[in-house]
Formats: C-alpha cells, structure tokens, sequence
C-alpha cells in the first residue's frame, strides 16, 4: 500500500477536527444581552457526589437568581436526598426536594425528571434542567435562559467542556475526543440538546408535553431533542455555553460514561453515529503511516509529520477554548492534551477502540441501574444494585 492513501485519509480527518475548531472560535463570543424573569431549575440527581457542593456554590452566585431548585431524587433513602437537605440552606433561594419512586419502563433520570416537571407551574417564565457534574460560570443561567426568555429560542443548550486537573490517561483521551464534539459544526448536530444545560421556555414547556416524551426513554436528552424536532420549535446552540466539568471517579468511570453516552448516540441519532465513526476511522488511518514508518518507509514517516502537526495545532486551540471559557488548567493537564495532539497514530486508534465499544446497545448501565434498551422508546430495567455501585 503506498503511504499516500493512509496518509491523505487521516490528513483530511485532521482537517475536518481543526475547520471545526476554527468556525467555533470565529463565532464565539460572550453574549451581550441579559434577559431578567422568573426561571426555576430541575436537577435529577442519584447518589452522594463530590461534585454537589461545589455546584451549589456556582448556582448560589448566579448573576441571574433562580426562583428556586427543584431536586428530584429515587427516593428517601438515596444518599443524594440526605446531602442535598444538607446543602440546601447555604442557597438563597428555595429548594424543592421531590421523591420519584421506581418505574421500570424508563431511565431513572426519566423518572426523576417527571416529578420534577409536576411541580412546574405558570409562575415559571423558563425553566433550566441541569446536571449534577457541572460547574458553571456566574453568568451560565443567564447566558442559557436569555433566549428563552426574550423569545430568541424556545429550546436553548450548551455543551460540557472537561476540566482535566486531576484526570487521569483515560479521562484525557475522553476529553480529547469530547472536546472535539463539542467544538464541530452545528449542523452536523442541529437540533439535539445536552441535558446538563438545557432552557426551555414558557412556549416550550406548553407545547411539549414532557411528561409523555419522557415516559418510555433511556436518555433524556435524546427524548427532548426528539420532541423538539417534532414539533418544529426553535433550537439554539449557545457557543458561550460551555460549561466547565471537573472529574468525578477514576479512569474506569470516564470510559464508561462516554461509552454510555455514545451508546445513546447509536440509538437516538444513529446517522450522526455513523458520520463519527466514519471520521475516527479516517484519522485512525494515523496507525498505519506509523506502522509503515518504523518498517522503514520514509514516504509514510513524511505524512506523519503534517497529521501530527494537526492534531498538535487542534490541542493549542482547544487549550486557548479551556481558558476563554474560565478554566485555568495546571501544566500537566495542558500538557498531557498538546500531547494527545501530536501523538495522533496512538491517540487516534484508541479513540476510535472507545468508540467501537458503543456498538452495542442492548445492555446500558447507568450509575446503578442496568437497562435493556431495544430502541429510543423501548426500554427495561434490568436489575439496580446499591447506590455507590457505579460502573
């Protein structure tokens, strides 16, 4: 095989990963304008976190006060519902603690949320689901429900951006990648919403029904993305809005949380699934310019030079993203992502092994509940173990 084919291959995926990179910072900006009104947030949260305090602590300096936090949990007895009686004075605003039960038919989450949603009345303007590992800035709120609110949009989202103090190699190749995504074109994505950021407004709330749209999923987002597509409305992808995400667990916990969340790609946007693994398989092409390389081949070691250059230049700019959006990362953290960059013939074959295991959809674990999921509206519980007994 002569080098140049393996050698255009990867080179082009690169290209594609670094246009991406490029049309996101042209557009990304701050947002000028800074709606006020009534907006009460939905948490759905299982299981004692380390990340819970902090969270609070964000929400507490909100530019934008909520009206109060809605806390959905399983029941009395989750470790999350103790922590969160104890968190919640140090809010200055309300917060509502509601008891979901079990319902086998769909996600936790799904179940969690739907009670959550019974308590959304007309006093709300917007209402703001979020996720239980984030960190947000102090204009979050007020970035992601302005469009809501003014009528720019009637579903507004964001995206998570890891924060990798701390992490270890898996969770670094899964920031790699995710970092990625959440920098590639909004068309390729169009009309799909992250729940760990998502505003919806009054209008929204009226016309989606989602109590049904929720009664027979495993991902929420995947519902509510569905739902909106239906129904024509108005999805806005605020750049701003991403959203610092710090570790929680070890490397085994950062494999199986972006496995499960490829997984909900596979069953809920498969197209988008496949033009992914498409492009990872394209810049795994990296593996065998390196192959070629070491068996002598200089033609091979010349293409690897201009890929790894790619990748290098994709990591500075998604380094200079971590800091625009207020994440102010160590020198080893830095590092470790530069060389990720560079070292595309072993980053690459890795990421797109990670993406392979997403391949299969029919068991999904998820914190401590095991789910058969046969389709987007076809789920089971399968057995829950204890809380803590994550995998």
């Amino acid at each position: 095989m002569p080098a140049a084919l393996p050698g255009i291959i990867a080179l082009l995926a690169g290209l594609a990963w670094l246009a991406g990179v490029l049309w996101f910072l042209r557009h990304f900006r701050a947002p000028a304008v800074a709606a006020e009104g009534r907006v009460s947030l939905l948490l759905a949260v299982t299981g004692r976190t380390d990340g819970l305090p902090p969270l609070f602590a964000a929400l507490a300096r909100q530019t934008l006060r909520p009206r109060r936090l809605i806390a959905a949990v399983e029941s009395e007895a989750d470790p999350a519902f103790a922590q969160l009686r104890e968190l919640a004075p140090a809010l200055p605003f309300p917060v509502e603690i509601v008891v979901a039960g079990l319902d086998d038919r769909r996600s936790q989450k799904a179940t969690n949320m739907i009670a959550g949603l019974r308590l959304v009345d007309d006093q709300d303007d917007a209402l703001v689901l979020l996720d239980a590992d984030i960190l947000p800035q102090d204009r979050w709120l007020s970035w992601l429900a302005t469009p809501a609110l003014n009528g720019t949009a009637e579903v507004v989202t964001g995206y998570r951006w890891h924060a990798l103090d701390g992490a270890g190699p898996a969770r670094h190749l899964v920031a790699w990648l995710d970092r990625a995504l959440a920098l590639g074109p909004r068309f390729v994505a169009s009309g799909l919403v992250w729940g760990g950021s998502v505003a919806l407004s009054r209008a929204a709330i009226a016309r989606m029904n989602l109590e049904g749209a929720l009664a027979r999923t495993f991902s929420t987002d995947g519902a509510i993305s569905r739902r909106a597509r239906a129904l024509h409305l108005r999805v806005l992808t605020r750049r701003a809005v991403l959203v610092p995400t710090p570790p929680e667990g070890g490397d085994r916990e950062a494999i199986a949380f972006k496995r499960r969340q490829l997984q909900i790609v596979r069953v809920y946007v498969p197209r988008l699934w496949w033009l992914l693994g498409t492009i990872l398989a394209m810049e795994a092409a990296a593996v065998l310019l390196l192959a070629m390389a070491l068996a002598g081949d200089a033609a091979a070691l010349a293409w690897l030079a201009p890929v790894a250059a790619l990748g290098l230049a994709r990591a500075a700019l998604q380094d200079h993203v971590t800091r625009a959006v207020g994440i102010r990362e160590g020198p080893g953290a830095r590092l470790a992502q530069l060389l990720a960059g560079a070292a595309v013939p072993f980053t690459a074959p890795l990421v797109l092994l990670l993406f392979a295991t997403s391949a299969r959809t029919r068991v999904i674990r998820w914190r401590h509940v095991e789910y058969e999921v046969r389709g987007p509206d076809q789920v089971r519980v399968l057995r829950r173990h204890r809380h803590g007994a994550t995998a």
